[in-house]
């Protein structure tokens, strides 16, 4: 970093390599990754301390692995994190107990970690690393020089200040300041079908083994797991017909619900809410343009799915991860890059559509396809289960699970079971090969959104914070 300039009167100017928006999951990891390649970088939020946001707050073992290298699991463990082990999944009539697939590197099948324990630790490893770290600093603009982004206006204190760097990085969020700044459109955009709403229980009996539960049957979709400090996470979705119902009374709501999956009701008798409960609905999933000249989107600032799948903070990491690599190999020179983060946005396209396309099934309104859970069960009497159990972590492609031959002899299996039903498997049939059409043509030929953004609707009961 070199030191601040500016004449009497005039805004001061600090030279760096990058400028990160946001010192979140997304914003904090990168800088801790690009300072410790020796690079002078900048980390603002306008947050005057970090605490808790919205966030489903689920970690798959990948991002579990990734935490690990990045030398802060040990430090989250002594702040009260503790894994999973164990996944009870239900999908419809099929349901499993099984042990969370591990790789050599893994700490852990899942762990569910607030984010006021999370974020902190890593605004402290990116700080350890040598970044400069500005909280209560609010971006209020990009600084352009010959169409090309070469730094933010920030505002600390009622002062103004520019920040001039070779990079900057929109880490901030679904309503990021930077990607409109830049100009940066959506494309692809999917209206999400449910809404969905969390809260943390004390006292909860998690058993001898630390599971996950991950229920999707009908028009319910149920999540449930030990989580940081002794505290026990529900997720819940209400069915189409209930949404109204559900707000009016959201605890009852949430309790009735819980207590319909069998192993969160066991769990919780006895266990007292300790948390607000949070919610999101009228949501949708998008991708921005990812880069342009002097900037990059990273997180949900460029691309949000539905929260089904609960691969919010570890797509973070995995982007974090790639463009610290990409932006490290290439900041000498514009030209390079400009080219670096241009094909970083091309490789989050291609490595998120499906990924995309699973969390909008799983997030449907009313059941699942019924080929899907014909598959799951397929595959585990074969003991191959792993393969499913590991799209949560994404470490396997959609493709590589539901095959198109595992999807044809599952379909063929239903009509020589049901031969009435005939009709309706086909249809389901046509219906998904069409789907996945649409959707692979969407991604080759984005059809950008034209208009003002839309807004996702974030509930929080505003309720006072619960003792514990």
């Amino acid at each position: 970093m070199s030191g601040p300039t500016g004449g009497p009167g005039q805004p001061t100017t600090t030279e760096y390599d990058v400028v990160v928006v946001g010192a979140r999951c997304a914003g904090a990891t990168l800088g801790a990754l690009l300072a410790r390649r020796g690079l002078r970088v900048a980390v603002l939020d306008q947050a005057t301390e970090i605490r808790s946001t919205l966030s489903s707050n689920i970690l798959q073992a990948d991002s579990l692995a990734f935490l690990n290298r990045l030398g802060v699991m040990e430090r989250l463990r002594a702040a009260g994190v503790t894994t999973m082990s164990h996944v009870d999944m239900r999908l419809e009539g099929f349901r499993c107990r099984e042990a969370f697939p591990q790789e050599p590197g893994d700490v852990g099948g899942a762990a569910c970690v607030r984010r006021e324990v999370l974020d902190p630790v890593l605004v402290d490893a990116a700080r350890a690393s040598g970044a400069e770290v500005r909280l209560g600093t609010r971006v209020v603009g990009v600084i352009r020089e010959g169409g090309r982004v070469t730094g933010v206006r920030a505002v600390a204190g009622g002062v103004e200040a520019r920040l001039r760097a070779r990079l900057v990085v929109g880490a901030d969020g679904r309503n990021s300041k930077v990607a409109e700044a830049c100009g940066s459109r959506m494309y692809h955009v999917s209206p999400g079908e449910r809404s969905y709403y969390w809260t943390y229980f004390e006292g909860a009996d998690t058993g001898p083994r630390p599971t996950f539960v991950f229920h999707r049957w009908g028009d319910r979709h149920m999540l449930g797991g030990p989580a940081d400090n002794g505290l026990y996470i529900v997720g819940v979705s209400p069915q189409r017909h209930e949404r109204e119902s559900f707000r009016a009374d959201l605890d009852g709501s949430l309790r009735a619900h819980a207590l319909r999956c069998a192993p969160i009701a066991e769990a919780l008798a006895g266990a007292t809410r300790a948390s607000r409960i949070y919610g999101i609905r009228r949501f949708f999933g998008y991708f921005r343009e990812a880069a342009g000249a002097g900037w990059v989107l990273l997180g949900d600032a460029g691309h949000f799915k539905d929260p089904a799948g609960g691969r919010g903070i570890g797509d973070a990491f995995h982007q974090a991860e790639r463009l610290a690599d990409a932006v490290g190999d290439a900041i000498g020179s514009d030209a390079r890059l400009d080219r670096a983060v241009t094909d970083f946005g091309r490789w989050r396209d291609r490595t998120y559509a499906e990924y995309y396309g699973l969390a909008a099934d799983l997030g449907v309104a009313g059941p699942i396809a019924g080929v899907v859970p014909r598959v799951v069960r397929a595959l585990h009497a074969r003991g191959r289960v792993d393969g499913v159990l590991n799209l949560l972590s994404h470490r396997a492609s959609v493709l590589e699970v539901l095959t198109p031959a595992r999807v044809l002899g599952a379909t063929g299996g239903q009509l020589l079971r049901a031969p009435g039903r005939r009709r309706a498997a086909l249809g389901e049939l046509r219906r998904l090969a069409t789907t996945e059409l649409r959707r692979r043509n969407a991604m080759r030929r984005p059809v950008f959104r034209s208009g003002p953004e839309p807004r996702p609707v974030l509930q929080d009961t505003s309720e006072p914070e619960l003792s514990r």
